[in-house]
């Protein structure tokens, strides 16, 4: 049978989580492991939110605590969620896709120590954490479900992981809970298919599956090449991973990103470091207007610094109007847009 269940979303996933927990029987016999986005500083209040919302107990599961039938594993703040055979694993490691914790290596983990047991479920959420993950799934005979994207508040991770990875279902919301029933209480027959990818049989690790611990996840000779992209985070060497349609990046520490993440995290060191460019001109502008006026009568030196200090006012201003014309773009482009694009 398929018991154990993955579940990640992000922006917009909660009321579909909570529709799928509300429909699961008090004697389900599968085991649920949920990974939603959320601030590293946010409260753990999620499990309590899916124990009120259902027939199941949810919980934040301590690291190596073993894996109970009938029980929500939920990812606490800032931790990566993941399995080993029989246990949970809860760890810092580093950020995939922007965040801890991430969809992908609760998937990845999921794919590879349980192949065709595993139904992993994506709901509403932006970019593209859990493309990845499912792909894995999917390549070791388990199940991809996805929720409609035009049902999910924020349908471009959906889509996203459709147009990379394809699903077995593509369901609204009301309808996932019965579907994760049906295929859990089937027996292992002929629909159950066996993993597509000899890796899945314990062979070399897959592009998208570094083996396993979270710490060890620099990619072996010849999974991947060197890019010309330097890690946001880190700032060590991007190596770009392909598998079918998917191109991953990954650094030496573990920090992973799709494209579109890499993009929005470029993005934002971008602006960054424009914004410390304009501080740095003002700031310099500014203290030579000062020396200028303390020269008093020696003219021409004070003349060249006022000069000096005038070009570097421009020059900053040129950096705000950068700053703040890219963020008139983004605006109008709007989340949605990007995904179709």
């Amino acid at each position: 049978m398929r018991d154990i269940i993955v579940i990640g979303g992000s922006a917009g996933c909660f009321d579909p989580l909570r529709r799928i927990v509300h429909s699961l029987p008090q004697d389900f016999a599968a085991t649920l492991f949920v990974v939603v986005h959320v601030a590293a500083d946010a409260g753990c209040l999620l499990d309590g939110l899916l124990s009120r919302a259902g027939k199941l107990t949810a919980s934040h599961p301590k690291d190596g605590e073993w894996i109970r039938s009938g029980h929500i594993y939920v990812a606490r703040p800032d931790h990566h969620l993941t399995v080993e055979d029989g246990r949970v694993r809860v760890q810092k490691g580093p950020r995939e896709n922007r965040h801890r914790p991430a969809i992908d290596p609760l998937f990845r983990s999921a794919a590879r120590v349980y192949g065709p047991r595993v139904i992993a479920v994506l709901l509403s959420g932006l970019l593209d954490d859990g493309s990845a993950g499912l792909l894995a799934v999917r390549r070791r005979g388990g199940v991809a479900i996805v929720q409609d994207p035009e049902e999910a508040k924020f349908g471009e991770m959906p889509r996203r992981a459709l147009r990379y990875a394809g699903a077995d279902f593509i369901l609204p919301s009301a309808e996932i809970g019965p579907q994760v029933q049906t295929l859990t209480n089937a027996q292992k027959d002929e629909t159950m298919t066996e993993p597509k990818n000899e890796n899945a049989k314990g062979g070399r690790p897959l592009a998208d599956d570094p083996e396993g611990n979270l710490e060890v996840a620099f990619p072996e000779e010849g999974q991947g090449a060197p890019s010309v992209f330097a890690c946001p985070e880190c700032h060590g060497v991007l190596w770009e991973l392909k598998d079918e349609k998917m191109v991953r990046f990954r650094c030496r520490v573990g920090h992973s990103y799709a494209p579109e993440s890499l993009s929005q995290e470029l993005s934002h060191t971008t602006e960054t470091a424009l914004w410390a460019a304009m501080r740095a001109l003002e700031e310099k502008a500014a203290m030579q207007r000062r020396v200028a006026e303390s020269l008093g009568g020696m003219t021409s030196i004070a003349r060249r610094l006022r000069d000096q200090s005038a070009a570097d006012d421009a020059n900053a201003k040129v950096i705000r109007e950068m700053i703040f014309h890219r963020d008139d773009q983004l605006e109008e482009e709007g989340p949605e847009q990007r995904a179709a694009s």
